[in-house]
């Protein structure tokens, strides 16, 4: 793995680029991501494990998974939580199999890059956290995913989990684009990540490194705790 901790010369974008540094060549479509669950790998195996910590410690027991493909994370959640409700959210063959094979939960088929708000009773958002797990990169546009996950804020859930790679850590900061993994749109440097979260009215609460799977072990993916612009949070 290549690895660029330093700072780049560049300075991050705009809005018309989602703040990723002038020069990256993001792909104009991708094709619909499958989550057929490879058994011998984990990615981003302490995504979950957190968004549960921060449920328990906000006193909340939803979880509401955005993006959630075939839910494999979310079922271990659900066996270690058995009294808690979990919320997948989803389209196309992804939620089809959680609806066919999860006993557990409720499955929301919804469009990220067009829907405005989930089908979800204010009562249990306001009961909820949040997680959206390496999902943002697979979107050409991701604004309507932030704007949904920042409604959910509003209507009262606690915080939202979020995690996508690293750019720095995996190609460079200057890296040209497009990503290495042809279901990725765009990759974003933590900066750059950041400042787009920050300019869709997002307080960051905590921002690092985590595993981007358990069989290298290698900090590579970003992991963010935010909340709504001007709250207090948990900097964990």
């Amino acid at each position: 793995m290549h690895t660029d901790t330093t700072t780049s010369r560049q300075p991050i974008g705009g809005a018309g680029t989602y703040f990723i540094r002038s020069g990256y060549r993001s792909r104009d479509q991708v094709e619909y991501f499958l989550d057929e669950t490879d058994d011998t790998v984990t990615w981003q195996p302490d995504v979950y494990p957190y968004a549960a910590a921060r449920a328990k410690e906000l006193g909340r027991d939803v979880v509401i998974d955005i993006g959630c493909g075939r839910a494999g994370k979310l079922a271990s959640l659900a066996h270690e939580y058995p009294a808690w409700s979990f919320i997948g959210v989803d389209f196309g063959d992804n939620l089809v199999w959680c609806r066919d094979n999860h006993p557990f939960g409720e499955w929301i088929e919804v469009d990220l890059e067009s829907a405005e708000r989930l089908p979800v009773s204010s009562s249990l958002v306001r009961r909820s956290i949040v997680v959206c797990s390496d999902v943002i990169e697979h979107l050409v546009n991701p604004a309507p995913a932030l704007s949904l996950i920042r409604g959910l804020l509003v209507e009262g859930s606690a915080a939202a989990v979020l995690s996508t790679p690293a750019r720095e850590c995996r190609s460079g900061h200057d890296a040209p684009g497009p990503p290495r993994n042809p279901s990725h749109v765009r990759e974003w440097a933590s900066d750059e990540f950041q400042a787009l979260l920050k300019a869709s009215g997002f307080e960051i609460h905590y921002a690092g490194l985590t595993r981007s799977d358990d069989a290298s072990n290698g900090l590579s993916t970003q992991l963010l705790l935010v909340g709504l612009e001007g709250t207090e949070g948990e900097q964990r």
